[in-house]
């Protein structure tokens, strides 16, 4: 009797036991989930901002302002590199007290030289919001200049429009500056004479520093009737110019003019600070 009760309470305790382990959700493992490989994006360098067809490369103007700074080491009146992109011209540009000083002067040495220096109208002060910047050179006769480089004689060239669009930009390299210019104009200006001196005529006068809005106008329109072409350039009484002024051969009593408007202007202590 014993042995079969104790047989019921074990039975009973298995069943106990199944009906609790059936009762139960069996525990399930959490899959195994292999991290997927990231693939860093690749660093995408700045893209710099594309240069304007005007302007100097940065080798050519690391090269201009070593230049420059050697021509300011052998004279301290070199203010200036004037620089056509095409090559037409590359010369430093000298100021003196008086246009004279250089006109017939070798600015290394200050030694007599027939076709002087180019020279920066001593007015000018490259410091200073001018609006008009004057720079004067001699014309040399091809009979002596056969390949036309001497002073400012290849800028005869430039009345000939078939080759305007490859001459038509300017720079001028400054110690802490960079100026653009288009040519705007190229023209025969017209003198006259009073006392044996010679003057610009009035209504185009191209050695003035401003021009005021009325004297722009007229100054605008008195250039359309003496340029050699039209370049399509359009002035303003805005503009920031650059005047370049020569002899004309022949022509004792008029002057070629070549006018160009500033596209923009760089400081290169900013550029040298990052």
């Amino acid at each position: 009797m014993e042995t079969k009760k104790i047989k019921q309470i074990v039975l009973s305790a298995a069943v106990s036991v199944l009906l609790i382990s059936c009762g139960q959700k069996p525990v399930e493992e959490e899959p195994v989930v292999t991290p997927e490989t990231v693939t860093p994006e690749p660093t995408v360098e700045p893209t710099p901002e594309p240069k304007e067809e005007y302007e100097l490369s940065e080798e050519e103007l690391t090269s201009f302002r070593e230049e420059l700074e050697e021509d300011q080491a052998v004279n301290g009146d070199v203010k200036a590199l004037l620089h056509f992109k095409s090559g037409l011209i590359h010369k430093p540009v000298v100021q003196g007290e008086t246009e004279d000083y250089y006109l017939y002067r070798d600015w290394k040495t200050h030694e007599y030289l027939s076709y002087g220096s180019i020279t920066l109208d001593s007015r000018n002060n490259l410091s200073e919001p001018e609006q008009n910047t004057i720079i004067y050179g001699h014309y040399v006769y091809p009979s002596k200049n056969p390949d036309r480089t001497l002073a400012f004689s290849s800028l005869d060239f430039l009345k000939d429009p078939n080759i305007y669009e490859e001459n038509k930009y300017v720079s001028l390299i400054l110690k802490d500056e960079i100026r653009y210019y288009e040519i705007a104009s190229v023209y025969e200006a017209p003198l006259e004479t009073v006392d044996g001196v010679q003057y610009c005529m009035y209504g185009i006068e191209y050695n003035l520093l401003e021009y005021d809005e009325e004297y722009m106008e007229l100054y605008k329109s008195n250039i359309k009737r003496y340029e050699y072409f039209s370049t399509g350039v359009e002035l303003s009484t805005d503009d920031k110019l650059l005047t370049l002024q020569t002899c004309i051969e022949n022509q004792h009593e008029s002057r070629e003019i070549v006018l160009l408007r500033e596209l923009k202007r760089v400081s290169l202590e900013e550029t040298d600070n990052g």
